[in-house]
């Protein structure tokens, strides 16, 4: 990997840029590249020792194209509802079982939902589409999911830029951080229907 980001690198000064953004755009519509690929090559590409693009520069359109390919699937889940699934390029991650489990979560959890589901692989597209088809308001959309992705783009970002050298570690860290975050997840929402429950049968008990 680290041969060919060199080679990209010093290629063309704009190539880096087109490729990572490239990369991130297509992902978000279905590309079976997992979003951090392109986001650990963007700090790598940015290594001072390398100097192959401009960090100050590349960061902060790689973090614009990661909401904008979130916000362009929710905007087809907005304007064409379930017609888009049955597409071909569509067809293969917005399944009707993860539809249909986004939209359960979705209508019970709203924006913790949408927060969460940047952290969870595989659910991440269907729930922004099912969003976007509860016609939620955008600001809405934004808030939570732009809120989740300056948590989870400057980490990988980071990352890869001041450990350039130890990339596979990095993913390696990345994946982890993943699993941790799922993990995070699970726990809180089982601490809140737990919570919840105590609340709801003492109210009853009040009443």
């Amino acid at each position: 990997m680290m041969d060919f980001l060199t080679q990209l690198g010093t290629h063309t000064p704009y190539m880096p840029y087109v490729l990572v953004l490239g990369l991130i755009l297509l992902s978000g519509f279905g590309l079976p590249i997992p979003e951090d690929i392109p986001l650990i090559m963007a700090g790598y590409l940015c290594y001072p020792l390398h100097g192959y693009a401009d960090p100050w520069l590349l960061f902060p359109l790689a973090f614009l194209a990661v909401v904008g390919a979130d916000l362009m699937v929710f905007v087809l889940g907005r304007k064409y509802g379930h017609h888009v699934p049955k597409l071909p390029l569509m067809r293969r991650f917005l399944t009707e079982k993860r539809l249909a489990k986004t939209e359960s979560l979705l209508h019970r959890h709203g924006g913790k939902f949408m927060f969460a589901a940047r952290f969870l692989p595989g659910l991440r597209a269907p729930a922004i589409f099912t969003a976007g088809n509860f016609k939620i308001p955008y600001w809405k959309f934004l808030l939570y999911d732009g809120g989740a992705a300056l948590i989870s783009v400057p980490l990988i970002l980071g990352l890869a830029y001041y450990f350039a050298e130890h990339l596979e570690q990095v993913r390696v860290w990345v994946a982890n951080g993943e699993k941790g975050a799922i993990a995070v997840i699970l726990v809180a929402a089982v601490v809140f229907i737990v919570v919840k429950g105590r609340l709801n049968r003492r109210l009853a008990g009040d009443k």
